[in-house]
């Protein structure tokens, strides 16, 4: 599992859980890295088959939408050839957001968007109450998602060329959001 935020102390508490002992669920394998997704780290590129964005806010929201194009670079650059890109995001006018609130109509420009990075948007759709469940997020508690607010998911693929095994595990980043597991290898 890799984490990247660009606020450290949006980490420290996961941080700290993922340095306890495996029997004590630490994660070993966990590496955080602070740092913003218009620009991560080089040796990071294309390491992620799986990434996750859970509720995106600010400049990584605009980078998740495909609105703010060096974000969206940031994100893109991540993956691994046929890896794939999660996004629970919702916008809505209330949030006072330079952004229009989400909804069915936005599948063209976001396929649009993000082609130009080089993600195929494979699905866009309400997210379920068991994905929000499962997301762990604090947030989707707090803002009663899917409830009282449409949340999106949002599903992307790299499809440039063939995945690279490192392992029997695929391997797994959270950008934004550092719940997300990586399997041992």
């Amino acid at each position: 599992m890799i984490g990247i935020d660009a606020s450290p102390a949006a980490m420290a508490e996961t941080s700290r859980l993922a340095a306890r002992a495996p029997r004590r669920g630490g994660l070993p394998n966990a590496l955080f890295v602070v740092a913003a997704a218009e620009h991560p780290p080089i040796e990071l590129a294309g390491v992620a088959d799986e990434l996750s964005i859970i509720f995106p806010w600010g400049s990584l929201l605009a980078g998740a939408l495909a609105l703010d194009p060096a974000a969206a670079d940031g994100i893109a650059s991540l993956v691994a050839p046929m890896g794939c890109v999660r996004i629970l995001a919702s916008v809505v006018d209330n949030d006072r957001l330079a952004l229009a609130p989400l909804n069915a109509s936005d599948v063209t420009g976001l396929t649009a968007r993000w082609s130009c990075h080089g993600l195929r948007l494979s699905s866009y759709r309400p997210a379920t109450a068991a994905e929000l469940d499962a997301s762990g997020s604090s947030w989707a508690r707090r803002l009663a998602a899917g409830r009282r607010r449409p949340t999106w998911r949002i599903e992307l693929v790299k499809e440039d060329g063939t995945p690279e095994r490192r392992g029997d595990a695929p391997a797994t980043a959270a950008v934004g959001a550092t719940d997300v597991r990586r399997p041992a290898r």
